[in-house]
């Protein structure tokens, strides 16, 4: 069965009572979706941990890309990997976003927005969650694409159905373009 790599990018503080929510509804929506679905995440604090915790306790696979200085090692389990770069945090993000088949940025700082302009630059599509973080002012400055190359879909949403439709759309994609091949 093939895989689907899911990126998702977030504040590297404890989440918003806001970003819970959306975490809890996320998986429990995406669900639905019945291919195997990989969850990559550039470390194991703040709001990443929260949501790999969620994740790894739905049963998901979840794909941890390490900095050198992470502050906490994420469980090693059945469903979990584990990579240690020794990189710092912007390369390891740059891995992130190659790694990913679409990119979930459910709010943060500068960290995810250079995982979003990397997804973008890879041509990954990216769904930005509209958070109160930084990274709502992207749409601002860039309400269709980061540039004139077009490299992929940016999307901005305001709730988590609007993000699982995408989600599905971009796995029927993927799915006719295997079955092509």
């Amino acid at each position: 069965m093939e895989k689907f790599y899911i990126g998702i990018s977030g504040v590297s503080e404890q989440p918003s009572d806001m970003l819970v929510k959306y975490v809890n509804e996320f998986l429990s929506k995406i669900r639905e979706i019945r291919v195997k679905l990989t969850f990559v995440l550039g470390g194991y604090w703040g709001f990443m941990k929260y949501f790999a915790d969620k994740a790894i306790e739905s049963n998901y696979e979840v794909v941890f890309i390490l900095p050198s200085d992470f502050p906490e090692t994420p469980p090693n389990r059945d469903n979990t990997i584990i990579i240690q770069t020794d990189l710092g945090s912007q390369t390891r993000s740059i891995i992130l976003a190659r790694t990913c088949d679409i990119l979930i940025v459910f709010g943060g700082r500068i960290g995810s927005m250079i995982e979003t302009l990397s997804a973008y630059g890879f041509g990954k599509p990216v769904v930005i969650i509209e958070s109160g973080y930084e990274t709502d002012k992207l749409g601002q400055a860039y309400p269709h694409h980061f540039d004139v190359r077009k490299t992929s879909d940016v999307y901005y949403v305001k709730n988590i159905d609007e993000v699982i439709s995408i989600v599905k759309k971009y796995i029927e994609r993927k799915i006719r373009r295997i079955n092509i091949i």
